[in-house]
């Protein structure tokens, strides 16, 4: 669709409008796609779904307050060979043993004292250089196979009214630093043991891709990762590094499969901006702006524009009694969209997701806000 295209109704179904934006082109209405899984999972759990909406699946729900809808679902099943697990849960800890032929290493999540009851992981499985032994054996015996049947079945669920994605292996060294490590330790790790993490981000690395090959064939188009991008945890010497590559690396085996490669970037990311555009990646989504950051969403557009689509804008502290006034969301919004709503290369989105102690009306209050700007937009062509 050509940049310069013009509409006086709306004419795409969500889908292709989402789609098409996702490309960087330019759309009938501006895209409106929240992330309220988190939200979702623990007031179902909770039993705090507001009444108007109870019942319904998340699809439906997202359809009730007219977004569209952002589906992720899995496109593989996972195996270890000589890998065992065994955990045992106490007093609000959870204890996983893994075991292997060379070593074993232990975890441990402590259970959150908030109405969430959400699971956080508190001691991590590398300690010392030498779990680093185990850990590549855990990542080496992994073994992927498609099962594309989940991603076919919520395609048919969702149909016109959104996208379905699936979100697959971060940067190799987020995952170590954020998950098998700490980032704190991981640090020291990496000072001191430079040649031994180095060996271990490779294996990790040629696995994940692994991964990417299997979703260059799967039937979604758009295919994400659990990043967290931060530049306080990813500094600009650590992006160029490890995450460009690795972007690259992931952009040679998607784009000739047409699909398309995004970020989760729900951090502090004004540090990493410059590097955005030549990154390897074509969208970066969760982009959370001030006040939660530094970050004038702006400058992100100039700065990325027609090479890098960003989806976020909407801090998620806004959405909450704690964060402001409902008066107090609705003025940010409709300065943020007099100023950028109108640009290709922009999907209004959560950084980072819907929180679950959100008051949810702001979700349908956002919906109306949009539908208000996308019908004036219209009137004025």
């Amino acid at each position: 669709m050509a940049d310069n295209a013009t509409f006086t109704t709306a004419t795409m179904t969500r889908k292709e409008r989402y789609l098409a934006a996702l490309r960087g082109r330019q759309t009938d209405e501006l895209v409106w796609a929240p992330n309220f899984d988190w939200w979702y999972s623990i007031n179902r759990q909770q039993g705090t779904i507001p009444e108007a909406y109870a019942g319904l699946e998340p699809n439906d729900l997202i359809r009730a307050v007219d977004a569209t809808i952002w589906r992720r679902v899995g496109i593989m099943k996972s195996s270890r060979d000589g890998v065992t697990s065994e955990s045992r849960t106490e007093d609000g800890r959870r204890v996983t043993i893994t075991k292997t032929p060379v070593g074993e290493v232990r975890t441990v999540h402590i259970q959150a004292s908030d109405f969430s009851g959400a699971w956080f992981l508190k001691e991590h499985a590398v300690k010392t250089v030498d779990d680093l032994r185990v850990m590549r054996y855990i990542v080496e015996s992994e073994h992927d196979e498609p099962h594309f049947e989940p991603a076919l079945k919520a395609l048919k669920e969702v149909g016109d009214d959104g996208i379905v994605l699936t979100c697959l292996h971060a940067v190799p060294y987020i995952q170590f630093a954020k998950v098998d490590v700490g980032y704190e330790d991981a640090f020291y790790l990496m000072q001191d043991y430079p040649k031994e993490v180095d060996e271990f981000l490779e294996v990790c690395m040629a696995k994940f891709l692994e991964a990417y090959r299997i979703a260059a064939k799967c039937p979604l188009e758009l295919i994400s990762n659990g990043d967290n991008m931060d530049c306080w945890t990813t500094p600009p010497d650590y992006f160029k590094k490890y995450a460009i590559p690795y972007y690259h690396a992931v952009r040679e085996i998607l784009h000739p499969a047409g699909k398309i490669a995004q970020g989760h970037w729900c951090g502090r990311v004004e540090g990493i901006l410059s590097l955005v555009p030549d990154c390897g990646l074509d969208v970066i989504e969760a982009v959370t702006p001030r006040p939660m950051t530094r970050l004038d969403m702006v400058d992100a557009l100039d700065v990325c524009s027609g090479k890098v689509v960003i989806q976020g804008g909407l801090p998620s502290i806004l959405m909450c009694e704690q964060g402001g006034t409902r008066d107090d969301l609705a003025r940010f919004l409709n300065d943020l969209l007099d100023k950028i709503g109108h640009r290709p290369g922009f999907i209004l989105g959560m950084g980072d997701n819907v929180p679950a102690d959100a008051d949810f009306h702001r979700v349908r209050m956002v919906s109306d806000i949009v539908n208000d700007y996308n019908r004036n937009r219209r009137l004025k062509r």
